[in-house]
């Protein structure tokens, strides 16, 4: 079994404006790093061994704060990426309303799995956005004999999986900047699941 502390990247301008980044490349603020800092003492206490980390700025430069401190490789996968928002991309949540249905943004919104297709227009599924995720997560315990990693992420990522592995009447689950998710995962099964 291996351990897997999935983190979403400390704030950036556009997070404390409510705005949709989604794929559009934002570096922390000053905040955010200081977010980043917070977490390497959860992470020296956990001895992670490495971090995989989407290539957009925001978690790239997350994971390497972290890693700095703990002395830690970080590796890249585009795979981990924010969900891309399609024309919804760079809006504020007035905006949105504004622009689309209003059932499609709750759909968006919504943990249930009957849900998991739904886009923005020009943008990706919930059901393709946890797919790449797993497969990048799979991927890199394939390729390494690692047993303790964190993986700094993203927003919609980090829903989609753990929403991805809890039962369908969970409800929506708190994801704010910084924030920490502790899984397992069964390199046999390929299967993660939520730690105690």
């Amino acid at each position: 079994m291996k351990n897997i502390f999935l983190f979403r990247h400390g704030e950036t301008d556009w997070n404390a404006q409510g705005r949709f980044q989604g794929q559009i490349d934002i570096p922390l603020n000053e905040k955010g790093k200081i977010q980043a800092r917070a977490l390497v003492p959860i992470f020296k206490e956990h001895s992670i061994e490495a971090i995989l980390s989407s290539d957009l700025v925001r978690a790239w430069e997350t994971a390497q704060i972290v890693a700095n401190e703990l002395k830690i490789p970080v590796f890249k996968d585009q795979r981990l990426r924010e969900a891309h928002l399609g024309l919804a991309q760079g809006m504020t949540p007035e905006e949105l309303k504004v622009k689309f249905d209003p059932t499609l943004i709750e759909r968006w919104r919504s943990t249930r799995p009957l849900d998991a297709d739904i886009s923005y227009p020009g943008g990706e599924t919930g059901s393709e956005i946890f797919k790449r995720a797993l497969d990048s997560i799979i991927d890199f315990f394939q390729m390494h004999s690692l047993t303790r990693i964190g993986v700094a992420c993203h927003g919609g990522v980090i829903r989609r999986l753990m929403h991805g592995i809890l039962p369908s009447d969970t409800p929506a689950i708190a994801i704010p900047n910084g924030v920490i998710y502790r899984l397992g995962y069964h390199s046999q099964q390929k299967v993660l699941f939520l730690e105690p």
